[in-house]
């Protein structure tokens, strides 16, 4: 399954690039962000961060900037080349490669002070293993940071309200005018991604239990962590998921 959902980012890796470019055109979003990993990490530079499933690579250019030492991963082939792109043309010196999550074999134990993921989890064909496998490349006390989403899952169990089909179709227009990319997903792909562990699950419970199996003390999860950003082009455009997503944190013990 890795395969097929490595092919299925692959050929979504423009389209997200896109997004992410229109992400660092917005000083407001580029501040959201910055300010909730510099909460996580601590506030300390220097810190050796391993950003998981890092996409075009937006969270390493951020963390880079923020004077932490970079490790980018991706399974995608496609996301790893784009993100590679986007490193060199930001100026920033990101170590980067395939891998998959979930079996880490280039990365000793105690390893990284943190890491860090956004909307990755839910896509991951063993999620379990993936925490562990985070577990074993932190440093003793190192952080997790995890920002993520019960999105498909809610897809299936909710109906649409009038207000949030609108609110639909609002984002839709904006990420057209914006991103110049239409967000949508084929029959097969929602087959291919129904088919992941954390889509039929309710979460971030099922991320809780996951976690301490694996060993991590959980310090917080806050909810709708994008609260105090509603009035950025970002929440209109993507804001109708925010019941959705949530933010953990936690450490190595």
């Amino acid at each position: 399954m890795l395969k097929d959902i490595s092919n299925y980012w692959t050929s979504s890796s423009g389209s997200y690039d896109k997004a992410v470019k229109a992400q660092f055109r917005s000083r407001r979003t580029v501040a959201m962000w910055t300010s909730l990993l510099s909460e996580g990490l601590g506030g300390r530079e220097g810190q050796a961060v391993l950003d998981m499933g890092t996409g075009p690579g937006f969270f390493s250019i951020l963390l880079s900037r923020m004077g932490h030492r970079v490790t980018a991963i991706d399974a995608s082939q496609g996301m790893i080349e784009t993100a590679s792109r986007n490193f060199k043309a930001a100026g920033v010196n990101v170590k980067v490669y395939v891998g998959d999550a979930a079996h880490l074999h280039a990365e000793k134990d105690n390893t990284f002070d943190a890491v860090v993921c956004r909307d990755v989890v839910w896509t991951l064909p063993d999620p379990y293993g993936a925490y562990a496998e985070w577990y074993r490349i932190l440093k003793p006390g190192g952080t997790l940071i995890v920002f993520d989403g019960n999105y498909l899952y809610r897809e299936k169990q909710e109906k649409q309200t009038p207000f949030n089909m609108l609110w639909h179709a609002l984002g839709w227009t904006l990420i057209l005018l914006t991103e110049m990319r239409v967000r949508r997903r084929s029959d097969q792909d929602k087959e291919l991604l129904g088919q992941l562990p954390f889509v039929q699950v309710m979460r971030p419970e099922a991320d809780q239990e996951a976690l301490q199996q694996a060993g991590f003390r959980i310090q917080e999860i806050r909810r709708n962590f994008t609260s105090g950003y509603k009035m950025t082009m970002q929440h209109l455009k993507y804001g109708y998921e925010s019941d959705r997503r949530f933010m953990i944190l936690a450490k190595k013990v």
